[in-house]
């Protein structure tokens, strides 16, 4: 199966976005072409979304939040954006690079402040409608 090329871009790029990312290229194979980005990267990625991603067999424990700079888009990508702060930077990249963009927001599960469990409930359903909004991509 053929993908699009994708760029998923977020506030930080250490938690929907590197799952996305991760989710996009277990879905199209290990050839995809996808980035993902965030507007403020983080400076590691996100201990329970690492969690949350291995329970899934992907292992994403040396993965790096990068910036806007560090993606490339062209025509045939397709912007995604998951966050409403990036909104404006994915509208930029997007338009420099006349490609389609969509919006995905989907809540920060970093925000939540309870129980470990709870926490990594949180992680489990943005990592799971994320999953879903994959799956419902038409070629």
């Amino acid at each position: 199966m053929s993908a699009p090329r994708a760029v998923f871009v977020c506030g930080r790029n250490s938690v929907r976005s590197p799952m996305a990312e991760a989710l996009w290229r277990a879905r199209f194979g290990a050839g995809a072409r996808v980035q993902s980005c965030g507007i403020e990267p983080a400076s590691c990625a996100d201990g329970f979304m690492i969690a949350v991603m291995a329970e899934l067999g992907s292992d994403l424990s040396g993965f790096e939040p990068q910036g806007l700079e560090a993606v490339h888009a062209s025509a045939d990508t397709l912007v995604i954006c998951l966050a409403p702060e990036a909104d404006e930077a994915a509208k930029a990249l997007a338009k420099s690079a006349k490609a389609r963009i969509e919006h995905w927001h989907f809540a920060d599960p970093a925000d939540i402040e309870s129980s470990r469990e709870a926490r990594l409930d949180a992680y489990r359903a943005i990592r799971d409608a994320l999953k879903s909004r994959i799956n419902a991509v038409v070629l």
